[in-house]
């Protein structure tokens, strides 16, 4: 099997590495930021008498739906700077106001579904990262920042812009304190790029380079940005002192207390490019619930990262291409969360994150305080990636510490990650190979972990092929790992056809997951077809798909408290449909009906969505998600023993509601309702955010759950919290 899986590879390998056509050419883009003594009112008009010193450009070409094509609209870009500040100007012409699409305004929203401006600045001009700055014609913001193909949405920089639609389309306004980046001073020329989605048509448009097969961040193909050898930055020290009014009522468990926590994090750039964070008494109180799951699989579910301290400048810490799956080494969710996802106290942290001329360095020590059975303990982390060849990295990783266990443990991991635009002419080619070992103490082999990856990451065929074996003793304690003991292959294909009518794009893909255990006996097998997904002008969607699946069963599976799918193989088929409509239209529907056998019988599945925009200010949202299962299997009786099998029938299902008003683009209430018939618990969450100014902010949360096991209904835990945080700048 893995000999077939080599063989198939270099196949694939072949293909690429064999003669292409010249890639093609484009001209260089240059643009100069102008230095002027008077500042611009950031007021989203381009009307201060300063904007007219700037150099104006608009030499804008379609990426899409016409690579290569006239836009449809006039697009201006003016840059002006002082020694503290760098100013974006932004005209926008549409004849027809009525055709601009703005549905959002809360801050750090998905504004790619709107008409948009984005831009991205390369500040160290290495052509590998950078800053990513976003607005639409309401003024709603969005930043980040990226490093090759990793974006960290959760930058959260501090800034100014606003917005103003007129009768000819709408304009923008920037101001970006040189505080807020790092770069080395002195430098006259950063890397730049643009780009403008027109979403009633879906069309987007781009300054520098604009290929369909390249994206805004890929800072290889952007143009030049000069005039900034003035930029100050000041002595890089910024500090966010906070203080946390909680009350705890809960009687289900008679706990009743008040809290107060202040906190601190102080940020310090070492040098230009590399930033050291101390947290002291870190709270967590505003982040955003999680998303309540159904797991009808053998295997635990993954949860994303949602704290804002973890998540600044994540990217360093990724590695080997791993994304939310079995054998990251390192998850930050592992550290300040329980096995019961309850808070663990920090009560001191460090970081040091950012580059050192070719190097990517990433420092983290955390304080854990004790819970439960496990004591106090210090978590590491150490990371380290090297720029090599064209826009790839050597790196290393190394974790220590169990944040839920008293045993020892300890991680070393290399990884090598490429990528490409050169090898196969004006086309992507990605590829990763990495290798991880733990160290407990407890075991004397079979600790590891290695996996390979290439990647055609392209627009009309895109494919990728995989191979990774985690070992039986493999125990990555600040990582995530699910399954063990195996070898999994995938492989994915998709061939899309793009259109310029109504119809789009018209995509078929392909996906294959093969896992045996490391005698290379085949535990599970999914072959996943979508012959037909079809996609309008404005993304209205309709899919249509196959699964085969076979599971070998070694022990019962309980796939619910009390039910047990008996040892056995199986083989079992079922289809879907899915509708969505686009997200253009202030009612937006999807749905999904799946059915088909089940293991050993059939599973129903139906998931209708609603997502209502009266204007830019309401979100209403609702999900609900049920599955009707139907098999054979054993039940568990006093006494542990099993019931013979029979005919078991059982239904899960789950709701969602979420209501987000945005009063302005600085403050929003949101509330996310949920519940599921499996831990018969509704939960909510009502969230204030209020952004008095850019890095100083205010939130009230009210975390209330309720507890509707046995037919009853009791209120459960009540959490009120009220946070302040205030950046201090120097």
């Amino acid at each position: 099997m893995r000999r077939v899986a080599i063989t198939l590879l270099l196949t694939v390998v072949a293909s690429v590495l064999a003669p292409r056509a010249d890639a093609r050419t484009f001209r260089d883009y240059e643009t100069r930021a102008v230095h002027v003594e008077e500042a611009p009112v950031i007021d989203g008009r381009l009307d201060d008498p300063v904007w007219a010193l700037a150099q104006p450009f608009d030499d804008f070409t379609q990426v899409q739906p016409v690579e290569g094509g006239a836009p449809t609209y006039r697009t201006e870009i003016r840059l002006l700077m002082d020694a503290d500040h760098l100013y974006v100007g932004i005209r926008a012409e549409q004849p027809d106001p009525k055709t601009i699409v703005a549905q959002r305004l809360e801050r750090d929203d998905l504004f790619f579904y709107d008409d948009n401006i984005t831009f991205v600045l390369d500040t160290f001009h290495d052509q590998r990262n950078g800053f990513f700055f976003q607005i639409n014609p309401l003024g709603g913001r969005r930043d980040g920042i990226f490093e090759g193909l990793e974006f960290e949405n959760n930058w959260n920089g501090i800034w100014f812009a606003d917005a103003t639609i007129d009768a000819d389309g709408w304009s923008a306004e920037f101001r970006i304190p040189f505080k807020s980046l790092s770069f080395e001073q002195g430098q006259d020329t950063w890397g730049f790029n643009v780009s403008r989605r027109v979403r009633y048509l879906n069309e987007e448009v781009r300054w520098a380079d604009p290929a369909i097969d390249w994206i805004l961040t890929d800072m290889r193909h952007a143009g030049n940005l000069h005039g900034l050898a003035d930029a100050q930055q000041g002595i890089g020290l910024d500090a966010v002192p906070a203080l946390t009014l909680r009350r705890i009522d809960n009687p289900l468990v008679d706990e009743h207390k008040t809290e107060v926590d202040p906190s601190i994090d102080v940020f310090y750039k070492l040098l230009p490019s590399l930033t050291a964070s101390l947290t002291a008494n870190t709270d967590f109180a505003e982040t955003e619930a999680d998303d309540q799951k159904v797991n009808l699989s053998r295997f635990s579910l993954f949860f994303p990262e949602k704290r804002d301290f973890f998540l600044q400048d994540s990217g360093i810490f990724s590695f080997g291409g791993l994304e939310r799956e079995n054998g990251i080494p390192f998850f930050s969710r592992k550290i300040g969360i329980d096995e019961n996802a309850e808070a663990v106290a920090l009560p001191i942290g460090g970081k040091i994150t950012g580059r050192i001329g070719p190097y990517n360095i990433g420092l983290l020590d955390i304080q854990a305080d004790s819970h439960g059975d496990v004591r106090s303990r210090n978590l590491a982390v150490a990371r380290i990636k090297r720029n090599v060849l064209e826009a790839s990295t050597l790196g290393f990783i190394v974790t220590r510490g169990d944040p839920l266990t008293d045993f020892a443990n300890s991680l070393v991991g290399g990884d090598f990650n490429y990528r490409s635009s050169t090898l196969v002419p004006d086309k992507v080619v990605t590829g990763n190979a990495w290798f991880q070992h733990s160290f407990t103490g407890r075991y004397e082999s079979d600790e590891g972990a290695y996996g390979v990856k290439i990647a055609y990451p392209n627009d009309i065929v895109h494919w990728k092929l995989s191979f990774k074996e985690i070992q039986d003793n493999f125990n990555p304690a600040l990582g995530f790992a699910n399954r063990f003991g195996i070898r999994q292959y995938d492989g994915s294909w998709r061939y899309r056809v793009r259109r310029t009518g109504r119809l789009r794009t018209i995509d078929t893909r392909f996906a294959q997951r093969l896992v045996t255990n490391t005698d290379d006996d085949v535990q599970t097998s999914v072959s996943a077809w979508r012959p037909i997904i079809l996609s309008s002008d404005i993304d209205d969607v309709l899919e249509f798909r196959y699964v085969h699946a076979f599971e070998k069963l070694d022990a019962p599976f309980e796939i619910q408290e009390g039910i047990f799918i008996p040892v056995g193989e199986y083989h079992f088929d079922d289809g879907a449909v899915k509708a969505e409509t686009s997200r253009n239209r202030p009612v937006r529907l999807k749905f999904e009906i799946r059915y088909g056998s089940f293991f050993n019988g059939t599973r129903l599945q139906f998931f209708p969505r609603l997502e209502w925009r009266p204007n830019a200010h309401w979100l209403i949202e609702l999900e609900y998600d049920e599955n009707r299962i139907r098999l054979d299997a054993e039940e568990s009786l006093p006494g542990g023993m099993l019931s013979p099998v029979r005919e078991v029938a059982f239904e899960t299902r789950l709701t969602r509601l979420r209501v987000n008003i945005s009063f302005n683009p600085d403050i929003s209430w949101n509330t996310f309702v949920q519940y599921d018939n499996i831990s018969d618990a509704i939960s909510i969450q009502s969230r204030v955010r209020w952004i008095i100014e850019e890095g100083r902010e205010f939130f009230f949360v009210i975390n209330q759950g309720f507890d509707t096991s046995d037919g009853d209904f009791r209120v459960g835990r009540t959490e009120p919290v009220a946070k302040l945080g205030w950046t201090f700048r120097f």
